[in-house]
C-alpha cells in the first residue's frame, strides 16, 4: 500500500453526524461499518438538500475523536447551513490512499491498514484524531475511494 503526501488549506465540512460504536476488535468493525453505510444511505437520501453551498462536487466522510467516536457525512461549505452538523480541519499535510474497493467493511479494513501503512512509514507518523474520506464511490457511484490521513514528519 502506498500513500501520496498532499498540502490542503484549512478545510469546513457540514452535513449529518452520528457517534460510531465502539469496535470489539480490529477484526470485527462490521457494527461500525453498518452505521457508516446507514448515514452513507441517510445522507444520499437528502442530498440535493445537504449538498447547498458545496464548493466541490465530492461527499465526504469525516471520522474524528473528541468525547465519542464520530462520523460526519456532508459537503465541504465556506459557511456552515442552520441544522447542520460541521467539523473543520486545519492547513495541513495529509497522506492520500486510495482503493478501488466497494464494500464498506472493505473500506473499514483499508482504512485500519492505512493507518498502519503511515505509522510504520519512516518520514510520516500519524498526525490528528480525525480522518477525510472521500465517499463519492457510495453516494455517487464513482469507482475509487480517497483516505486523507493527517500526516507529520518524524
Amino acid at each position: 500500500m502506498t500513500f501520496e503526501i498532499v498540502k490542503l488549506p484549512e478545510q469546513l465540512f457540514a452535513g449529518i453526524t452520528t457517534v460510531l460504536p465502539t469496535p470489539e476488535s480490529f477484526d470485527d468493525i462490521s457494527a461500525l461499518s453498518k452505521v457508516k453505510a446507514e448515514y452513507l444511505d441517510k445522507f444520499k437520501k437528502d442530498a440535493a438538500k445537504l449538498s447547498g453551498g458545496a464548493q466541490d462536487d465530492n461527499i465526504y466522510g469525516i471520522n474524528f475523536n473528541d468525547a465519542n467516536q464520530n462520523y460526519l457525512v456532508g459537503v465541504k461549505v465556506t459557511k456552515v447551513p442552520a441544522g447542520t452538523a460541521s467539523f473543520s480541519t486545519p492547513a495541513t499535510t495529509f497522506a492520500k490512499f486510495t482503493t478501488k474497493a466497494t464494500d464498506r467493511p472493505q473500506i473499514d479494513q483499508f482504512i485500519g491498514a492505512a493507518y498502519g501503512e503511515l505509522s510504520q512509514s519512516a518520514k510520516y507518523g500519524i498526525g490528528g484524531n480525525y480522518n477525510v474520506e472521500i465517499v463519492n464511490n457510495f453516494v455517487k457511484d464513482a469507482d475509487t475511494f480517497t483516505l486523507l490521513l493527517p500526516a507529520m514528519e518524524k
